[in-house]
């Protein structure tokens, strides 16, 4: 076996077919990330002249000019062969001490368990992957753990959805919720576009206005004009935007569909004995008139103030491996009621539908699934598509410099002083 520097156009070849590949792992991501600071590095194992283990590895300064080295969801490597995950591991320590790294960090895109929907081993003994957590802490890897929530670099939990079946098919597997509010997406005068690097702007002001009513860290726009200069390949922006036209047209359509059920039933009343179902009807048509009504005259102000229509949700998904990914998402909070996120993710799985991907990953929930959880909205909205709870095996990290003590006792004294 060889170890060595891999050429981007050997990294890109191996990473084609790998089933651990993600968008972590390509040199698009690696672009992006010399852009901002980082040092990329390819490497991998050669057999007879023939990729069989790689990875991405990013060097990042640290303290006195030392440097942490970190694989996004890396290794890609048959873990299950004991002998090149060991000499890979090996000859990868040593090349980090030679370019001053004290630590690297991994957490392989290695599926530990697939749980039901709600959050269920499906096959406990099938699915664990313990050996190859065991083989890395034999190799000197500490083991972060199995973490819930989002402490580690990525997500260990995701929600995915298996596209085994045609898309009707999965659709109706969905939800009633979620089929009804998808169908209602669209009769509301919401529509959904590809967008480019015109609609950056507008895509990071939906993202901050989510974060600041979430509470959660986003994005810069200068981050995300670099992310698609360098990573346009891989992206997908979806825009959900309202047309005035279409919004006012669509909201009279449903104020005349109502009018004609209201009136049909108060000509059953005059016909029929007026019971509790009756009236329950004429009560609950009575209410959408009134519902509709308002409507109109939102739908006209709209018009007024919005004639070139109004941008409320945005999607931003990536093409992974075998899988299609929605990274992030967000809505204006005073068109909630327009739910665009139903109708963005929604384009999402037709689009991977027609792609060809084996999934589609709506990426990071928590391993939570307590109602009373702060995150549990997150995961209840993907839950609705009736996919699975993804749990993958974590983050490792191993030291390979002295200053790795010093670095974590630095840490260490620091959060006391917060405290």
């Amino acid at each position: 076996m060889e170890f060595t520097t891999l050429s981007e156009k050997e990294f890109e070849e191996f990473i084609k077919n790998h089933p651990q590949s993600s968008f972590m792992q390509t040199v698009e991501l690696a672009n992006l990330k010399r852009d901002l600071g980082d040092v990329p590095h390819f490497l991998g194992v050669k057999k007879k002249k023939k990729v069989v283990a790689a990875t991405l590895i990013l060097e990042e300064k640290s303290i006195l000019g030392y440097k942490t080295f970190y694989a996004p969801r890396g290794y890609l490597i048959d873990y299950d062969d004991f002998e090149l995950l060991k000499f890979f591991s090996d000859e990868l320590i040593k090349y980090v001490k030679n370019h001053k790294g004290f630590r690297i960090t991994i957490d392989p895109n290695v599926i530990y368990r697939i749980r039901s929907s709600e959050g269920e081993i499906l096959d406990d003994d099938k699915n664990r992957n313990d050996t190859i957590k065991d083989n890395l802490e034999k190799f000197g890897y500490k083991y972060f753990g199995f973490n819930l929530y989002t402490e580690t670099y990525q997500v260990r939990w995701e929600y995915r959805l298996k596209l085994d079946e045609p898309y009707e098919d999965k659709k109706a597997k969905f939800s009633k919720s979620t089929r009804k509010n998808i169908d209602a997406c669209y009769k509301k005068g919401l529509k959904v576009r590809k967008g480019n690097i015109k609609d950056l702007d507008s895509m990071t002001e939906i993202f901050e206005s989510t974060g600041e009513r979430k509470d959660f860290d986003t994005r810069s726009l200068d981050y995300y004009k670099k992310m698609y200069h360098h990573m346009k390949d891989l992206m997908t922006i979806y825009i959900a935007y309202l047309d005035p036209d279409t919004y006012l047209e669509d909201t009279k359509n449903l104020l005349e569909e109502e009018k004609e059920n209201y009136h049909k039933i108060e000509e059953k009343m005059k016909t029929s004995i007026v019971g509790s179902k009756l009236t329950n009807q004429k009560e609950t048509s009575e209410k959408l008139l009134a519902k509709y009504e308002e409507e109109l005259e939102k739908a006209k102000k709209f018009k007024e103030e919005n004639p070139k229509g109004k941008d409320i949700g945005a999607l931003l998904s990536l093409k992974s491996g075998n899988e299609y990914l929605t990274l992030s998402s967000g809505m204006l909070s005073e068109y909630r009621s327009f739910t665009p996120k139903y109708a963005m993710y929604n384009e999402h799985i037709k689009d991977a539908y027609e792609m060809g991907y084996e999934w589609v990953d709506f990426y990071g929930i928590t391993g939570s699934f307590d109602k009373n959880d702060k995150y549990y909205g997150m995961y209840e909205f993907k839950k609705g598509f009736n996919g699975n709870v993804v749990e993958l095996i974590g983050q490792f990290e191993i030291k390979t410099g002295f200053m790795y003590n010093i670095y974590n006792l630095g840490k260490k004294i620091k959060r006391l002083i917060k405290k």
